[in-house]
């Protein structure tokens, strides 16, 4: 009799388990605003701990080259929603303008297939809606109602937590969930006394190389990292209430960032530091722990990996692949061996005439090659901002880096860092990412490294060709015409009810 009980309930607990894995699979995207890979301690680099990042890291899977499309917030989370690469989205591809209508996003294909779905703080943007009026927001429906009643100085008031839970509670018993929890930190502002609560001496934080060791960059980088800090502890909410709402095990969960560190020479430029972002999943119902992958994935991958995570049919227009054999796999290191590479770009991030930062890039496991568009300096020296030599070590204490770099751009040990962030940028830049992780040493016009330039070269601008970039198709109206709107709009003081340029058009630029 007790074999017979014994058998009864391991059939029960096989069946149990076998309609759990069957069943389509919750969907949580935890997307942090400006952040690299480097700043989450699961890499090894962090000068702050994220226990919740790394417990996630630990129980899933690690991804060491997560890329997100583009280093600037609408494009990158566009591609992100979409599953192609920015450029790929008309207006879609500029911060400030708008993601049209006929691209469908993760949320409303989702929701057709009865999935309760929402978002809470950041979705797609900043931009306007787009012009037809057939889409409400690229996000979906918004759960933004509750809010933290006195938040720290530099912190959203949005209560991420609270509102998941009432999104949780609306959702209908049978249906599986999809939700976005944006957080905007660690974006800026940030509180200008939070360094003092990270729990790390200043001496002790890691600074790129391209950044001047002052104190007051040192402060203003302390400052950030308490943001990182406080979003990692807001995972870590979220993740309590997966658990007692008895979901996490058939979630899928997704926690990256936009794009990396608001620091200049990173966000807004295609080096690693602005476009290779963090990256981990976990599914406890079908993805193996405690592993490592090193394929490279983009977020146009992300898309296609959720629709055949849940059952559903990828769409042929989607350019990113979709990686979920590996996810559910038990393999680690480098899986698909195709996955070698990723392709990242730039069009544009609030710059005015004459600066234009329009970039490609492509980086494989060691090097990154960059071609720009123009060879505008990325900004001017300015006689009122410049201070008296006798205030340096003053202004030092406080400043970050673009003022103290202007302020004292003769200073031999400023200069360089000047040139490094404002000067023009060459044509073309290559970097041994393995000896120079921080991509200062330019080495692009070395003999030696022309056979490399070459290669990445040729492979870039075939998968451009590949994807329909107006920049190797010259087909480039539409943008130019859209980078008169949001300059515009810039100009305007981003006033949402501006009007749209009519000769943006969506008609002008065929889908490839």
């Amino acid at each position: 009799m007790r074999t017979g009980l014994h058998r009864l309930l391991a059939a029960l607990l096989l069946t149990s388990a076998a309609t759990l894995v069957a069943r389509p699979p919750n969907v949580l995207i935890v997307i942090n605003d400006d952040q690299s890979w480097l700043e989450c301690g699961a890499y090894g680099k962090s000068s702050v701990p994220t226990p919740h990042f790394d417990r996630v890291a630990k129980d899933g899977v690690l991804f060491r080259h997560g890329y997100c499309s583009a280093p600037s917030c609408a494009p990158a989370r566009a591609a992100l929603l979409t599953g192609r690469n920015f450029w790929e989205l008309e207006q879609g591809a500029i911060i400030q303008a708008w993601l049209p209508a006929r691209f469908a996003t993760l949320p409303e294909r989702l929701t057709a297939a009865g999935y309760h779905a929402g978002y809470t703080g950041k979705g797609w943007g900043p931009g306007v809606k787009e012009p037809t009026g057939q889409r409400d927001d690229p996000a979906g429906k918004a759960w933004n109602a509750q809010r933290v009643k006195a938040p720290r100085k530099g912190l959203s008031p949005i209560d991420y937590a609270a509102n998941f839970k009432e999104f949780l509670a609306a959702k209908p018993k049978d249906s599986p969930f999809y939700f976005w929890a944006g957080l905007t930190e660690p974006h800026a502002p940030w509180g200008p006394d939070n360094h003092k609560e990270i729990g790390v001496d200043l001496q002790d934080l890691k600074l790129p190389e391209f950044l001047p060791d002052t104190k007051g960059v040192r402060i203003n980088r302390a400052n950030y990292l308490y943001e990182v800090q406080h979003a990692d502890r807001t995972l870590g909410a979220i993740l309590r209430l997966l658990e007692e709402a008895g979901e996490l095990e058939n979630t899928l969960v997704i926690v990256t960032a936009d794009n990396g560190t608001p620091v200049p020479r990173a966000k807004a430029n295609v080096y690693d530091w602005g476009v290779h972002v963090p990256l981990a999943m976990m599914w406890p119902a079908r993805a193996p722990g405690g592993r490592t992958v090193t394929d490279f994935v983009g977020f146009p991958d992300l898309a296609p990996t959720i629709l055949e995570a849940a059952g559903l049919k990828v769409a042929p227009e989607m350019t990113g692949r979709s990686f979920l054999p590996t996810l559910a796999s038990k393999s680690q290191g480098r899986v698909e061996a195709a996955r070698d590479f990723t392709v990242n770009g730039l069009e544009w991030h609030g710059n005015l005439p004459p600066t234009d930062i329009a970039a490609r890039m492509i980086r494989d496991d060691r090097f990154q090659y960059i071609v720009n568009y123009s060879a505008t300096a990325r900004g001017e020296e300015s006689e009122s901002a410049r201070k008296p030599a006798a205030h340096f070590e003053t202004h030092s204490q406080r400043l970050d880096t673009l003022p103290i770099i202007r302020a004292y751009p003769d200073r031999p040990d400023i200069r360089p860092y000047y040139d490094l962030i404002l000067a023009p940028r060459p044509r073309e830049e290559l970097y041994d990412c393995v000896a120079d992780p921080d991509q200062v040493r330019n080495l692009a016009d070395k003999p030696e490294f022309a056979e490399i330039k070459q290669r990445l070269r040729a492979r870039l601008e075939a998968y451009q060709r590949q994807t329909g970039d107006p920049r190797i198709t010259g087909e480039m109206t539409l943008f130019t015409e859209t980078q008169r709107y949001v300059e515009k709009r810039k100009a305007a003081g981003y006033d949402d009810d501006a009007r749209h340029d009519p000769k943006a058009d969506t008609s002008k630029q065929k889908t490839k």
